[in-house]
């Protein structure tokens, strides 16, 4: 008994210690402002919103619905979640006292020589309770309770992202559908202009007017448009199909409302002043940070396998040559005890278990920081987007009326006989190109707004599936 109260006094005196490095968040260079950033346009900052009230398009907020309830990807981040969770319940049992209902039997021979007055066969039954306990001293379980927990936090924080992730990529997809329809809406206007070309320079043929130069250089001009028409089409199928997918669907069409030009913007961009929300906000930062303090709370845990290890042990139950001896007060015994562990010699696998720990330690740290830099160059990159693109595309729209009354006039020049055949195609070449052109800057615009959502963090709101 002495020895078990001196065991006692001990993890009394040592229980409140951990052994192992305390965390320390790493110390990283953070930007003052966000570069490409000059406008600040009216309204809430995004940063500040749920998907729900950047994303104003009603068909738009139903796929978003449909893909975090349905998404195969969303359910599988959940169940690593419910894995982790169970884990740490795992890990926590570790630091109570483990009993087990256990019996044995056993027939033995025995020396004559040694025991003259024993049978030579004896046999022997017992039942009974076994505890044991290995006291959390150095605070090793305690390590490895923190470890576990962060990694659950961590799975916690990488369904978030799959959340973000699945938001921007169905409102993307959906955008890219709208910037297709737009395209594929204008090849069949410029398909029909052309046949009216086409039609044209046929009867001018036919008068004597125009050369079969003519006809064929417009023949070609609605082919080409003919042809551009069945590839829109296939790109749409495809986008389509991705968006299914996305849905947890087979693939089929999409149901969308609104035309591109409609789609707008109203929250404003972050203020200047905002680079450092970015790390409590964005789920892969904060997945990157309990992956790191996991990784230091196991060097803690590498660090205990070179202590002593503090055991108790106890045995409550029954012993005799028959089973139903176990159950009477003859065969009724006990027994309590310890032991203490001190490693001396392991082939040197403490010291490379504490090793492997200091590297894993290392990558959490290098993966923080370049999540961090990452998360910074793509909320620049899509402020320098959404900036230069709103230029863009207010020089292409005056292009776009410019080159309508281009073709207006050279058609006109073309019937008064001022001008020759190729005005009017170059014409209406250029013309049917910017708006192509216009279309996918169009597309490009509204895919920045999510771009930049995504990388602020944004679409993991709990009440992202509240109408």
């Amino acid at each position: 008994m002495k020895f078990v109260t001196a065991v006692f006094i001990l993890a009394i005196l040592v229980s409140g210690c951990a052994i192992g490095p305390r965390y320390h968040e790493p110390t990283i260079e953070l930007p003052q402002s966000y570069r490409s950033y000059q406008t600040l346009e009216q309204g809430e900052s995004m940063v500040n919103l749920p998907w729900w009230k950047v994303f104003d398009d009603k068909s738009l907020q139903e796929l978003i619905r449909e893909t975090l309830l349905n998404n195969y990807d969303l359910r599988a981040a959940a169940a690593r979640v419910d894995e982790a969770r169970a884990m740490v319940g795992v890990t926590r049992s570790q630091i109570l006292p483990q009993t087990d209902l256990t019996s044995s039997i056993s027939r033995d021979r025995n020396s004559q020589a040694l025991y003259p007055g024993l049978d030579r066969l004896t046999s022997t039954f017992t039942g009974g309770f076994s505890t044991a306990w290995e006291m959390d001293v150095w605070g090793k379980i305690r390590q490895s309770i923190r470890a576990s927990r962060a990694e659950y936090l961590a799975t916690e924080d990488a369904r978030r992202g799959v959340m973000v992730t699945l938001v921007s990529d169905a409102a993307q997809t959906y955008f890219s559908l709208l910037e297709l329809d737009l395209e594929l809406d204008i090849s069949k206007k410029t398909l029909k202009t052309r046949s009216e070309n086409l039609d044209l320079f046929q009867k001018r043929q036919q008068g004597g007017v125009a050369s079969g130069l003519e006809v064929a250089r417009a023949q070609a001009d609605y082919d080409q448009t003919a042809a551009n028409i069945p590839d829109v089409e296939r790109q749409i199928e495809i986008q389509e199909n991705k968006l299914s997918a996305l849905l947890g669907r087979n693939p089929g069409p999409i149901t969308r409302t609104e035309a591109i030009e409609k789609e707008g913007f109203t929250p404003g961009l972050p203020g200047t002043g905002l680079p450092s929300e970015i790390l409590k906000r964005r789920p892969d930062i904060m997945e990157a940070e309990q992956l790191l303090r996991a990784a230091n709370a196991s060097m803690g845990v590498a660090v205990g396998e070179f202590m002593p290890k503090v055991n108790l042990k106890n045995f409550i139950g029954g012993e005799g040559e028959r089973p139903s001896q176990i159950f009477n007060g003859k065969g009724y015994t006990w027994s309590i005890g310890g032991d203490v562990d001190m490693p001396l010699f392991k082939g040197g696998k403490n010291v490379y278990y504490y090793k492997a720990a200091q590297a894993k330690w290392r990558q959490a740290v290098a993966y923080y920081k370049q999540s961090v830099t990452g998360a910074f160059r793509e909320v620049a990159d899509a402020l320098a987007n959404i900036e230069k693109l709103k230029v863009v595309r207010a020089e292409q729209e005056k292009q776009v009326a410019a080159l309508a009354e281009a073709v207006k006039l050279s058609k006109a020049r073309y019937e008064g006989g001022l001008s020759s055949y190729t005005e009017v195609l170059d014409a209406d070449q250029q013309y049917y190109n910017a708006q192509n052109t216009l279309a996918r800057t169009i597309g490009s615009q509204l895919i920045s707004y999510v771009q930049l959502y995504r990388a602020l963090g944004g679409g993991w709101q709990p009440e992202e599936l509240k109408k």
